[in-house]
C-alpha cells in the first residue's frame, strides 16, 4: 500500500501530464481554420473551430449573382468550412483525450451544431414579448 508521499507524487505526475496535454492541444487549435469555397470559387469562407466566421472572400463574379444565389453560396460555404474545422478539431483532440474523446465530441457538438445544406436554422425560442425587441428595454442593461 502506498503512503501519502507516493500518492502526492502520483497526483503531481498526473497533473503535469494533463497540463502537457492541454498545452499540446492549445498549440494544435490556436491556428486551426476550416475553409471552403463555392464550386465556381466566387465565395471562400474561413471559420474557427467554434464556427465563428474569420474571413469571407468574394471574387468579382460573385457580385454579378442574384442576391439569393449569393446568399445560398455563402451559407453553404460557411456550413462546409465549419464541418471542415470540426473534422480538424476531432483529429487534434482524439489522441490527446483518448477515452474521454466521446464526451468531448458530445459537448463540442452541442456548442457548434452544424446544419446540413438545405436545412433551415431552427427558430430562436421566444420567452416573452420583450424578446422580440433586441434592445434591453426600460433603459436597463439587465433583464
Amino acid at each position: 500500500m502506498s503512503g501519502p508521499a507516493e500518492r502526492i507524487q502520483e497526483m503531481l505526475r498526473d497533473f503535469e501530464e494533463q497540463a502537457a496535454k492541454a498545452t499540446q492541444l492549445q498549440s494544435a487549435v490556436q491556428d486551426m481554420r476550416g475553409t471552403a469555397s463555392s464550386e465556381d470559387r466566387s465565395v471562400t469562407v474561413s471559420v474557427a473551430p467554434s464556427g465563428a466566421v474569420l474571413d469571407l472572400q468574394l471574387a468579382p463574379n460573385a457580385v454579378r449573382k442574384q442576391a439569393h444565389e449569393l446568399q445560398q453560396q455563402i451559407m453553404d460555404a460557411i456550413r462546409r468550412a465549419t464541418a471542415n474545422a470540426a473534422d480538424q478539431m476531432n483529429e487534434a483532440v482524439a489522441p490527446v483525450l483518448g477515452d474521454r474523446f466521446a464526451q468531448f465530441q458530445e459537448a463540442f457538438s452541442a456548442q457548434t451544431s452544424v446544419l446540413k445544406p438545405g436545412e433551415d436554422q431552427p427558430p430562436r425560442p421566444r420567452t416573452s414579448a420583450a424578446d422580440e425587441d433586441e434592445d434591453f428595454g426600460n433603459g436597463s442593461l439587465l433583464r
